[in-house]
């Protein structure tokens, strides 16, 4: 039987749609999935036994990036004839408003362009314009996307048609339609509220809302990463409550004791300081400036922010860290391959979630970072919300703070640290835990999900 799979994204970091793929081959099922090009990527590969088909970026796209290239080229040019006439040696040191890590090339998103654009522009009209025109190029890659996906995805004649994530939906339903399928949505957050640097308005979120009402009730099945996102989905929508696999990372990744030092000895962070570490995306909203202020309650603590993030805004991040003067105990670190994630955890002495209520989304989330700390045998603290209170508070694994507050953060922290049994039977409970929270549990529900639409 043939599934294909709808990502907006690269595929080179999605881990939850890579186990769900490699769940599905391990039980005999044939899979494609269709992703989004970039100038990290191959057109056509196959990983894993996967077949992963990327549609060529729009035109307007292709003319974005090579006026980026043209521009850095030009002021690299400029600043090698002021260093050649200065005899001053500047190799390596072109940051331009456009720099972008090779190793990032992959992940650096439509989105972190926008934000860079729309925060730099102060004059009210000039933002307005710029809203106009990165909404326009929005809609613009969508209508493309969707045209050459769909192109691609009837030739393949699947059996079953995956949507991750209601950006995909669309098309994976008009495929599915066409082609006589079956039609899963696998909803990743909530999207209609999900997180954005300027918050949608009530028109969009409408329309929006319209879209999922309309397409959620024509699928065979829908599956989303925990109890309250299903909860909201099935009363906003007043369908049955949707399957939850929760995004668990595998336990075949878990931790190899000869490992566990890893990172201290990586970044060369002093045995004398309790290591913190926040693992994921380095975005805004995620609360890694209130992390980073917190240092200021934690002199003996280092923090280590390990993943990937935009040249933009780690420079943000390494404004902050010298205003506030912890610059000697904050690290960068990764990212790392997503299956030696956990094994570079393990060295850690806390795992830190400080997400913050920027949207509803965010407030119902379960990141994954969370249960790769448990998985890795670290004690957690975590925004005070309901989904990170469920998993903390009934494992005993740490505890919660107000997101918003530095000092509140600080004293979670100093809560693990100032009693050693407590933080040694919370370390222990997460062997419980991640006998609860690890995806062999979550892949079984999964393929019985699969095997109620075969």
């Amino acid at each position: 039987m043939k599934v294909c799979m709808f990502v907006y994204n690269n595929f080179l970091n999605d881990t939850r749609v890579l186990k769900e793929a490699r769940s599905l081959i391990a039980c005999g099922y044939e899979v494609a999935v269709i992703a989004l090009s970039s100038r990290a990527t191959k057109p056509f590969e196959e990983r894993d036994g996967i077949k992963v088909i990327r549609i060529k970026m729009p035109i307007h796209y292709r003319v974005f990036y090579s006026a980026l290239d043209m521009l850095t080229g030009i002021k690299r040019g400029l600043i090698g004839l002021v260093s050649k006439g200065k005899d001053t040696i500047h190799a390596g040191n072109t940051d331009t408003s456009f720099n972008i890590n090779e190793g990032e090339r992959g992940v650096l998103s439509r989105k972190s362009y926008a934000m860079k654009i729309n925060l730099s522009v102060a004059n009210p009209f000039k933002k307005r314009m710029m809203w106009l025109l990165i909404t326009i190029h929005k809609l613009l890659s969508f209508v493309d996307f969707y045209f050459r996906s769909y192109s691609v995805a009837v030739k393949y004649s699947a059996d079953i048609y995956h949507a991750n994530d209601l950006n995909t939906l669309p098309v994976a339903w008009l495929v599915a339609r066409c082609c006589s399928a079956k039609l899963v949505y696998d909803s990743h957050e909530l999207y209609v509220e999900k997180n954005k640097l300027t918050p949608s308005n009530f028109i969009g979120k409408f329309l929006l809302s319209k879209v999922e009402a309309f397409l959620i009730r024509r699928t065979d099945a829908v599956m989303t990463v925990n109890e309250s996102i299903a909860d909201e989905l099935s009363q906003r929508y007043h369908i049955k409550t949707p399957a939850v696999i929760m995004n668990a990372p595998s336990r075949s990744n878990g931790v190899i004791k000869n490992d566990v030092n890893l990172l201290r000895d990586a970044l060369g962070i002093k045995p004398d300081y309790y290591m913190l570490l926040y693992l994921g995306f380095l975005t805004f909203n995620r609360g890694i400036e209130k992390m980073i202020q917190s240092l200021e309650y934690l002199p003996n603590c280092h923090l280590v922010l390990m993943g990937y993030g935009t040249d933009w805004y780690k420079k943000q991040l390494r404004d902050l860290i010298l205003k506030n003067g912890v610059e000697p105990r904050v690290s960068f670190f990764g990212p790392v391959p997503s299956d030696e994630v956990i094994k570079y955890a393990a060295g850690a002495d806390l795992g830190v979630a400080p997400i913050e209520n920027a949207c509803l989304s965010y407030y119902y989330c379960s990141p994954n970072k969370v249960f790769e700390y448990i998985n890795a045998g670290l004690a957690v603290v975590a925004s005070d919300f309901p989904e990170l209170k469920r998993v903390i508070n009934n494992h005993e694994i740490g505890c919660t703070f107000n997101p918003d507050e530095p000092r509140d953060i600080a004293r979670a922290v100093e809560y693990i640290f100032e009693d050693p049994e407590r933080w040694r039977r919370m370390k222990q409970n997460t062997i419980a835990a991640s006998n609860c929270y690890n995806w062999e549990n979550e892949s079984e529900k999964f393929l019985s999900l699969y095997k109620t639409i075969s």
